[in-house]
Formats: structure tokens, C-alpha cells, sequence
């Protein structure tokens, strides 16, 4: 999820690099974020992304190549928005537990209509027929796991937690279990609260990082 990964060069139009196109770009990519929002991934369709933007179809595909390409940019725009506000955040909270708390919060779903974890699902479910887009969602997954790797290095130096077995890859593994927990509230127990999820996330980290 890295706020500098672009789409995959085989999906990215070349229009917009003006101002007025940056800007135009945007009024789609808002467009499609609060249509997803509102309506699902299967309610998400041009004309009414063209409508929202205040363009016609054919200047959204102007700056776009696909549906694809559309949905693609949203979830690489959301979070490019997500880390500038992570990376605000997070160094005001106290090194070690707090604030891999607070990392924890941020990761999981919001709510069962979070549009960003719609949008990974529906990038997952497209990954396994594409490299371009397998490679593109490790890319934006980059900065998750760069971020994690620096709040365990701090809580390291800390003192508050202990550090993982060399060679482990702890934000590797520790982001996948965040994800499995994620699809399992929105996909199969939508009761679980947002707190329960948190503290099945930070009991697995607890087993690892607790010093002796």
C-alpha cells in the first residue's frame, strides 16, 4: 500500500500529467472511492463514475485504458492517502506496544464497507491472471511492511519488544496474518468486532515480540 507505486506500465494512460489532468484524474478516482463506497464493487459502472466526476465517458477513458485501470489507480490512490496519514500519525504514539497498536487499527478493515479492503479483494481475485497486477499489488504493499519493520526496530531499541528470530521476516508474516483476519471478518464473521480483530492481531505479535 505506498503512496509512490503507480499502475503497471501496461495499464497506465499517458494523459495527465498537466495539472488540469492530475485534477481531472482525481475528480475519477474521488468518483470511484465513494461509488464503491456506497454501492459495492458490482454497483461501480463508467457512466455513473462519469457523472460523478462531471465528465462524459469518453474523457474518463481519455485518462483511463479500463475498468481495470480504474479500479487499480482508486486502491493505489487511497493508499498513497493512507500512508501519508499513517506516516503523520504513528511518530506521535510511544514507541513499541501503543504504537503497534495503533499500526494494527489502521491495517484492519473499518468497517464491512471499507472501500480500500474492497478494492484489495477485488485486486487479489484479478492477480492470479496477471503478473503485472500480482507485482503491482506487492509493490503497494511495500511501504505496510517497511512501516512495521521500523516500529519493531524501535520497539526494539526500546526495550518493549524482543527481536525476531533473524531471517524470520516477521512484517512479512505478521501482514498476512493481518490480512487473513480481515477476510475473515468481511468475508465469514462480520459479528467480530473491530476490538476482538485487534487484540487476535496483537496476540499473535504478543507470542513473538514479548521479550523473556
Amino acid at each position: 500500500m505506498s503512496g509512490s507505486q503507480s499502475i503497471p506500465v501496461a495499464r497506465r494512460a499517458t494523459p495527465g500529467h498537466t495539472t488540469a489532468g492530475r485534477r481531472s484524474r482525481e475528480r475519477v478516482l474521488q468518483a470511484s472511492l465513494d461509488l464503491i463506497t456506497e454501492a459495492g464493487i458490482d454497483g461501480v459502472r463508467l457512466a455513473e463514475i462519469a457523472r460523478r466526476a462531471d465528465m462524459s465517458s469518453g474523457q474518463v477513458m481519455y485518462y483511463f485504458t479500463s475498468m481495470e485501470h480504474i479500479l487499480l489507480e482508486t486502491l493505489a490512490w487511497r493508499e498513497h492517502s493512507e500512508t501519508s496519514r499513517r506516516r503523520a500519525r504513528l511518530p506521535a504514539i510511544p514507541a513499541g506496544w501503543p504504537q503497534l497498536a495503533e499500526f494494527v487499527t489502521l491495517y484492519l478493515p473499518s468497517s464491512l464497507t471499507d472501500p480500500a479492503w474492497i478494492l484489495w479483494i477485488e485486486a487479489w481475485a484479478r492477480a492470479p491472471h496477471s503478473i503485472e497486477v500480482s507485482g503491482f499489488l506487492d509493490e503497494l504493499m511495500c511501504s505496510w511492511r517497511d512501516d512495521l519493520a521500523g516500529i519493531v526496530a524501535d520497539g526494539v531499541r526500546a526495550g518493549h519488544f524482543q527481536a525476531p528470530v533473524p531471517g524470520s521476516d516477521f512484517p512479512l508474516r505478521f501482514c498476512a496474518v493481518l490480512d487473513g483476519l480481515s477476510v475473515l471478518f468481511l468475508r465469514q464473521m462480520p459479528d467480530l468486532s473491530a476490538e476482538r480483530l485487534a487484540e487476535l492481531a496483537l496476540d499473535s505479535a504478543r507470542a513473538e515480540l514479548t521479550p523473556a
